[in-house]
């Protein structure tokens, strides 16, 4: 079989990392006040969004990018503010019947043409250029790694645990007692069980269930003050704590991966993804070219330049 030639513009050479969190979930409409077990975590009047709902996103997330939201707390503050305050806006506005006026209904109306008649044609678009079900073979998965493998750099890794305590903003005395615990357990956790503690004493629920392990994260996926600090270990040791925006951390580094080049087998979900992917775009042009070919399109270049000259 001849070898496909692979564009790597369909696949990011830096494979390890997460260059920045973007919290993007959708909840759809946000709720009413709720009662009981679902409190909400942001609410303005009746407008909330339910701590399921934030639960359920956050755990749909990649380990890595979890934990990259999460210790990301002003972000994700943030976030919610907006999210409320968007659908306050939207409360507010059909409330006063804006969703009536004529002028809005036409708008809603147009939009909701141009939306139908784009899914449609994409739906029919993508149903005549479906890619074959064992497209690529395994020879071209290979080919396209061989062709681009200088790319494909895994950085230094760290597979991390943690102890973790929370500190506020605006109590500076409970901050100072919060600092003088995390100094005696990180003399305990040097010379004690690390994962008995955290287990018991950090305040991060998900990694604290794990007996404190965080994952395996490059340098870049860390906060810049725990990957100082997590940068002068060595396997098997605990840092001081470590002050953070939200919080003080006590980290053992458990392994050390250098950097490396990622294997065939480690690519080969992305290759055969991004494989696909190239393919169909490949069908979708050849497709097009068939029903409205260009030597056969006209364009009337004198109509065009009245039209255009029509519009200030």
């Amino acid at each position: 079989m001849k070898p496909v030639k692979f564009n790597a513009q369909y696949i990011r050479p830096c494979l390890h990392g997460m260059a920045a969190v973007l919290l993007v979930a959708v909840f759809g409409s946000a709720g009413a006040q709720t009662k009981g077990a679902d409190k909400p975590v942001a609410s303005l009047g009746q407008v909330s969004v339910p701590q399921a709902e934030l639960e359920r996103m956050l755990q749909a997330l990649p380990p890595d990018e979890r934990t990259a939201v999460k210790n990301d707390r002003a972000g994700l503050e943030n976030w919610l503010r907006q999210r409320v305050t968007s659908e306050a806006v939207l409360r507010e506005a059909r409330s006063k019947g804006w969703a009536e006026r004529p002028e809005i209904k036409a708008r809603v109306d147009a939009a909701v043409k141009e939306i139908t008649n784009r899914l449609v044609a994409t739906s029919f678009l993508e149903s005549m250029t479906q890619v074959p079900a064992d497209y690529p073979s395994d020879a071209d998965i290979k080919a396209a790694y061989e062709q681009n493998k200088s790319t494909y750099n895994l950085p230094a890794a760290y597979r991390v645990a943690q102890i973790y305590l929370s500190t506020s903003a605006t109590d500076a005395v409970g901050n100072k007692k919060v600092a003088e615990k995390a100094k005696r357990l990180a003399v305990q956790a040097r010379n004690g069980d690390f994962a008995a503690l955290a287990k018991t004493e950090s305040q991060d629920q998900s990694s604290a269930a794990r007996g404190g392990e965080v994952g395996t994260l490059a340098l870049t996926d860390m906060l810049p003050e725990v990957r100082e600090a997590v940068a002068k270990l060595k396997a098997g040791q605990v840092s001081e704590p470590v002050q953070a925006a939200a919080g003080i951390h006590i980290v053992k580094l458990l392994e050390a991966q250098p950097a490396r080049t990622a294997t065939l087998e480690e690519m080969k979900p992305r290759l055969q993804a991004a494989l696909r992917q190239q393919r169909q775009q490949q069908l979708v042009q050849a497709y097009l070219s068939g029903l409205a070919p260009a030597d056969r399109m006209n364009i009337d270049t004198a109509t065009l330049d009245a039209a255009l000259q029509k519009v200030n």
